[in-house]
């Protein structure tokens, strides 16, 4: 498993960020290795990234036919599915628009500008969050939801961070919070400060879209935070890393570091925050200029082993609420090294603390 790792690194090294690819080590896999590639590339999100480089490699070095196959069908349903997200996201888009609502969008097609193929991003669903008229708060929410209603879309409010919105095809997570701010103080500070920055000046979209991608600075607080509420639920897939060696590679001299360290030492996610740089460094050769950044950490290996080996998928399964609840407490209390070495705090409070606002903060406001 090693050398399948070894491999899957230096072929995102390649599709990524350039680096040569040895054609040897290919044409060196069995049968059996290439399709080891192919589904640890899947689990990881990354499937389309990787067969980016293999379809180039010379015919005698790529997988055996079946598995090539197999892979080229696999990629061609990711770009499918990314050109419906993109399209109907579009639609939205421009029908909240003519309402005057912004419409500002997190992770999947966000995160996909940085990459050289967005469509081989992976993502399932639209992210956003509405603002009207140039507010800086989320009260373009509610518009949003009723403007999909009146076009026959489904939406449901059962979730007091997010509306969920169905829409041909497409399934929409309308944010009324960026965060899960119930029972914590500090996610509310937070959550009002992303609102304060999500759009800058200069305002960058998505290409022939009104989705606005938010600022350098919000991304980089947002998929910091984003990402360590999935590590300590139900861990992290390489896509989220890739996601963050991007934004790096992009954005590492237009972002407040200072500011992002004052944060994170305050929501206790700097150390996963390293943990991501010391991987995008060490592992994908993303090359940091900027003094001002952390480049290493001590959890570099458990948190990439955590995620390729360890993960288990707990959102998006169709589970019932009551289902989702009970594996979400299974899967914190057996990641309890993940509070005790990377966030810092204990697991039994922060249960206890969540059970308590999940009781008496219904309905949480800022």
């Amino acid at each position: 498993m090693e050398k399948i790792r070894a491999l899957l690194f230096a072929t995102l090294r390649s599709a990524l960020f350039g680096a040569r690819v040895d054609v040897e080590a290919y044409a060196a896999l069995s049968a059996e290795e290439w399709q080891r590639l192919f589904r640890m590339s899947a689990k990881q999100g990354v499937l389309a990234i990787v067969y980016d480089v293999v379809s180039q490699l010379p015919k005698e070095c790529q997988p055996p036919r079946q598995i090539n196959l197999q892979w080229a069908l696999s990629v061609e349903a990711i770009e499918n599915r990314h050109e419906l997200q993109r399209k109907i996201s579009a639609i939205l888009a421009e029908l909240w628009f003519e309402s005057g609502l912004q419409t500002i969008v997190m992770k999947g097609l966000a995160a996909g500008t940085y990459y050289p193929k967005p469509h081989h991003r992976e993502c399932g669903d639209l992210d956003c969050f509405l603002v009207k008229d140039g507010s800086t708060t989320s009260d373009g929410y509610e518009v949003a939801n009723q403007i999909c209603e009146q076009i026959g879309a489904k939406v449901s409010r059962d979730y007091y961070k997010d509306a969920s919105i169905r829409y041909r095809g497409l399934l929409v997570e309308n944010h009324r919070f960026f965060l899960p701010i119930r029972g914590s103080r500090k996610m509310k500070a937070l959550e009002r400060h992303l609102e304060t920055i999500a759009i800058g000046e200069g305002v960058r979209y998505v290409p022939d879209t009104k989705l606005i991608v938010p600022t350098p600075d919000f991304n980089a607080l947002f998929l910091t935070m984003h990402g360590l509420n999935h590590f300590l639920s139900e861990g992290v897939k390489l896509r989220h890393i890739l996601d963050w060696a991007l934004l790096l590679k992009a954005e590492q001299n237009n972002i407040n570091w200072h500011e992002f360290y004052e944060w994170s030492d305050k929501l206790h996610m700097t150390r996963f925050a390293d943990a991501l740089t010391a991987i995008s460094v060490e592992y994908l050769g993303v090359e940091i200029s900027n003094p001002d950044i952390h480049t290493a950490s001590p959890y570099t290996y458990r948190v990439l082993e955590d995620t390729l080996f360890k993960s288990e998928g707990l959102f998006n399964k169709g589970y019932s609420a009551w289902k989702a609840r009970w594996m979400l407490v299974r899967n914190k209390i057996s990641f309890g090294w993940k509070y005790h070495k990377i966030y810092q705090k204990s697991i039994l409070l922060e249960l206890i603390k969540n059970g308590f606002a999940f009781l008496f903060e219904k309905n949480p406001k800022l």
